[in-house]
């Protein structure tokens, strides 16, 4: 019967005697035209992401924490996270194309279980003292200011020893691993893995006080687009670019646009961002998404230390990287 129906098809393909006849030939053999029109043409001129700019306010974010915090504990929700999904149709989790953020809030006295995936994450810590976070047996403190790494595959959970509830912001490449395929869970078989080593010093660890020096001794940069800027270092998550930016009162950066997607979190003071056509009016702890292709330019009201996690670094590893100054 398979045969009878492959010499149809073919048969089919013989007898079309113009397009519209070439076109249903084709449809049984799963295979379609390159060279016809197409809702979403195959190629653009430049990128058309359909990502919004999107902002969310960390007081709003804190308000859903906390009454999240009323109605669900770590024994029903392993992560007690809310997704910044942009508002996309038929995006149920993605902030931009290849990065997803959300806000967490752990209280005091909870542990959240040992998991590990695929995809690389990160936190910028927003509120906290006394909780922490144990990677691969080794347990840091996670304090506000600070900036964590699990780079992926590696086992992690946090727990809480302080008295007041502690909140983060997650960052992390998961729509990028759904969209290549690669996607691996796994639960820790005893629930918690055990504490082998405590180290306020992990190389997973970067800390409030050591990014404020960093960024108050780095360069200015002499082109304008961006503030005293500095890479985090995290060679094992290659897919997530890290930057912190220090932004003086009063500064304007210069335009710019480049094919990487950034989202972006002040961790210290407040100002204005022109993501596009959209005005971001920002604090610290806000999150705003900053899709491929759209121009940024940055407004420092008072002093302010910006955090930026971008798939800049994929794209200059495929040689799609492009950076555009305006004119």
């Amino acid at each position: 019967m398979a045969e009878i129906a492959s010499i149809d098809k073919v048969s089919a393909l013989r007898e079309a005697g113009n397009l519209e006849d070439l076109y249903a030939a084709l449809t049984p053999l799963d295979m379609t035209p390159g060279w016809i029109d197409r809702e979403k043409p195959i190629l653009t001129v430049e990128p058309d992401s359909p990502f919004n700019v999107s902002h969310w306010r960390y007081d709003d974010c804190r308000a859903a924490l906390d009454a999240a915090g009323r109605l669900i504990n770590t024994e029903l929700a392993e992560r007690r996270n809310l997704i910044l999904r942009n508002p996309v149709e038929g995006n149920s989790i993605s902030t931009t194309k290849t990065l997803v953020n959300a806000y967490q809030m752990i209280l005091p006295g909870e542990e959240a279980r040992t998991h590990r995936h695929a995809p690389h994450a990160l936190r910028v810590i927003i509120e906290s003292e006394g909780s922490f976070s144990v990677v691969n047996g080794e347990k840091h403190p996670m304090e506000t200011g600070d900036i964590v790494l699990t780079p992926g595959w590696s086992w992690h959970g946090h727990g809480h020893d302080g008295d007041r509830p502690a909140y983060w912001l997650d960052g992390l490449d998961v729509p990028l691993t759904h969209l290549l395929e690669p996607m691996f869970f796994e639960e820790h078989p005893d629930g918690f893995a055990p504490v082998e080593r405590v180290s306020p010093d992990s190389p997973y660890r970067f800390t409030w006080e050591s990014i404020q020096k960093r960024t108050e001794s780095a360069a200015a940069d002499p082109e304008g687009f961006f503030g005293k800027r500095v890479r985090l270092e995290a060679d094992e998550m290659p897919t997530i670019g890290i930057y912190v930016e220090r932004l003086e009162a009063g500064q304007t950066t210069r335009k710019f646009r480049h094919s990487a997607n950034v989202v972006y979190s002040p961790m210290m003071g407040s100002g204005t961002s022109i993501i596009g056509d959209t005005e971001v009016e920002w604090g610290r702890g806000d999150t705003f998404a900053a899709p491929t292709w759209n121009w940024i330019e940055h407004r420092a009201e008072e002093d302010a230390i910006m955090f930026a996690m971008t798939d800049e670094f994929l794209m200059r590893f495929a040689k799609y990287y492009r950076f555009e100054a305006a004119a």
